[in-house]
C-alpha cells in the first residue's frame, strides 16, 4: 500500500504486535492502540484479538479495531482492512460478525470504482470464506462487481472467486465464468470446474 502518511512507527508497531502477541498480550495491546495509522492499528488489534483474551474481550479489541478502519477515508481502503477484524471475529461469535460484516458490505457498495469495490469485497469474502451462511453475505455484492468490471485484474479476482463459491455458491459459476476474458486462463478455469464436476 503507497500512503504517504505512514511511518516508520507504524510499520515497527506493528511488527512488534506480532513478536508480542503469543509471549505478551497485555503489553501487544498497549502498542497496538498506539500505532497511529489506522490501517496498522486496525491489523495490529486484530492480531491481539486472535490470540488472546475472553470471549468478550476479544470482540471489544476486535470493535476497536473495526472502529480504526473506519477513522481512513477512502471506501476500499476501509472495507479492505476491516476484513482482518471480520476473519477473527467470525471464529469468535459468528452471530455477532454477521451484523458488521452486511454493514461493511453495503459501505462497499458505494465504492464507485468497480476494481476498488470487486477489491474490497473479496477481502470480505476470502475473511468468511469458510462459513457459508457469512460468505453468502457476501457474494450478490462481489458478484455484481467482478460482472460489472473487465480487465485482467477483474479476471484474476473471478479466477479466485470462483474457488471460493464452487462449494457453497454454485449458481454463480456460470456466469462468472462466460464474463471472464477468452484465453487460455479462462480456458483451464473451465477445464478446472469441470473435473470438479460442476457443468459449465
Amino acid at each position: 500500500m503507497s500512503d504517504p502518511s505512514i511511518t516508520r512507527d507504524d510499520v515497527r508497531g506493528r511488527s512488534r504486535v506480532d513478536q508480542l502477541s503469543l509471549t505478551d498480550p497485555q503489553e501487544a495491546l498497549r502498542v497496538a492502540r498506539a500505532i497511529r495509522h489506522p490501517w496498522y492499528r486496525c491489523q495490529s488489534l486484530s492480531k491481539v484479538a486472535e490470540h488472546w483474551g475472553s470471549k468478550q474481550q476479544r470482540l471489544d479489541v476486535l470493535g476497536e479495531a473495526l472502529d480504526a478502519a473506519q477513522e481512513q477515508r477512502e471506501i476500499n481502503r476501509i472495507v479492505t482492512v476491516s476484513a482482518w477484524p471480520v476473519r477473527v471475529m467470525a471464529g469468535v461469535a459468528s452471530d455477532v460478525v454477521a451484523t458488521h460484516l452486511s454493514r461493511l458490505v453495503n459501505q462497499a457498495n458505494g465504492e464507485a470504482h468497480t476494481l476498488r469495490r470487486a477489491d474490497a469485497l473479496y477481502a470480505l469474502a476470502s475473511a468468511v470464506r469458510d462459513n457459508p451462511s457469512l460468505l453468502a453475505l457476501v457474494m450478490p455484492s462481489l458478484t455484481r462487481a467482478l460482472l460489472g468490471g473487465h480487465a485482467w485484474r477483474i479476471d484474476r479476482l473471478i479466477r479466485c472467486t470462483v474457488e471460493m463459491a464452487k462449494a457453497s455458491m454454485p449458481e454463480l459459476l456460470v456466469e462468472l465464468i462466460e464474463h471472464h476474458s477468452e484465453g487460455r486462463k479462462k480456458q483451464a478455469l473451465v477445464v478446472s470446474m469441470q473435473d470438479a464436476g460442476h457443468v459449465v
